[in-house]
């Protein structure tokens, strides 16, 4: 199971950094997840897998964030309700405390907010200690490499506990106080500095799940602590990092266009035909829904213009390779309209083929599916 981690999102790609990514780029992620059917696995969902309550979803997928931004309501809250997504938000809560209790702004959560997305039913809250994030170093790593919940030097374990107990049992009682959350099963270590002791201290206050940072799938099955996590940058996209493989089988799709049915070549991929872009434009070249299709070189993605003329260029309805192949997943967006969309695409043979309910969503035709003649309806 992958887990995704981020942290803080911005509507300014110049303020883009290794912790920071744009609310598009999130956008763009859930999507990916969506379009290629992952499920979204929140902590108190992997407990009850773990005792068999449930079973595990064929593309299981964990997404995280840590310390608690403004953003992740401001712009994370509102796409995962319009892609189906869920998230694991794991807070610095003397920083959320603050946040909630001034009238300074802040750029931390608040325990409104909190209360908002759990309530919603597809946000958990987890705990990334109440203070301990170094804050005598503003959130840096330590020099000496004390981070997080590590022990001190020379410090005994009675007074580990006393002191990042402590902490932990703060952080704990302020979520379930204020959060409307019961429970709180998820802990992130901050910097992923891990430290044995603390182990005994999750265990004892029911914390269940835990997270690290060094990159890898996690194995639910075999432990929901310490797992690994991917990073999430500008830089690595979940379109490049979960990039789908597939085998792509040729067949044909009936495909009916204001009640005139044509066939199209296609490629059956997990189940569904996708068929080539260009050939989808000619079809409905004449129609009200007519849209137009470039291809930008520089960006290396397909980009569409709804209810605009198109122009054949002479490479529509080529024939198709009757061989089966192994295909792999576009990892560039779609720009439809200006908009940049992360649909469930692949190139083959130098053609793009999406599936045409895609095509419709984007560029504004109506799509159906007729079982009794396994025909494709459009209404263009």
């Amino acid at each position: 199971m992958p887990i995704l981690m981020y942290h803080d999102l911005t509507t300014d790609p110049n303020r883009t950094n290794s912790m920071t990514i744009t609310a598009d780029r999130f956008r763009l992620d859930m999507e990916f997840l969506q379009e290629f059917g992952f499920t979204p696995l929140l902590p108190s969902e992997l407990v009850s897998i773990t005792q068999n309550k449930q079973s595990l979803p064929e593309k299981p997928i964990m997404i995280t964030f840590d310390d608690g931004y403004h953003s992740n309501y401001e712009y994370a809250y509102p796409t995962l309700l319009s892609t189906g997504m869920k998230a694991t938000i794991a807070v610095v809560t003397n920083s959320i405390q603050l946040a909630s209790t001034s009238d300074t702004p802040s750029n931390s959560l608040t325990w409104e907010e909190i209360q908002e997305m759990v309530s919603s039913g597809i946000v958990e809250i987890g705990s990334h200690t109440y203070n301990l994030h170094n804050p005598q170093y503003h959130g840096n790593s330590a020099p000496d490499g004390i981070n997080g919940v590590m022990r001190l030097p020379g410090e005994s374990q009675s007074a580990y506990r006393l002191r990042v107990g402590g902490d932990l049992q703060t952080s704990l009682q302020l979520i379930t106080q204020h959060s409307g959350q019961q429970k709180v099963l998820y802990f992130s270590y901050p910097f992923g500095a891990y430290d044995s002791w603390m182990q005994t201290l999750l265990n004892e206050n029911g914390i269940v799940v835990s997270t690290l940072t060094n990159p890898g799938k996690a194995n639910p099955s075999s432990s929901l602590h310490q797992m690994p996590r991917y990073r999430i940058t500008m830089q690595q996209s979940v379109a490049s990092l979960l990039r789908q493989t597939s085998v792509a089988t040729p067949t044909v799709a009936n495909v009916s266009v204001n009640g005139n049915t044509t066939v199209l070549p296609a490629y059956n991929i997990g189940g569904n035909n996708y068929v080539r872009v260009r050939d989808v434009a000619l079809l409905l070249k004449d129609t009200a829904s007519s849209f137009d299709v470039q291809w930008n070189n520089s960006l290396q993605q397909v980009e569409l213009k709804s209810f605009s003329p198109y122009t054949p260029n002479g490479t529509e309805n080529k024939p198709m390779s009757s061989e089966r192949r192994t295909v792999q997943s576009l990892i560039e967006p779609t720009a439809a309209d200006g908009q940049l969309h992360m649909i469930a695409a692949y190139n083959i043979d130098g053609y793009t083929y999406y599936k045409l309910r895609s095509l419709g969503d984007l560029c504004g035709f109506l799509v159906d599916w007729d079982a009794a003649s396994q025909t494709v309806q459009v209404i263009a």
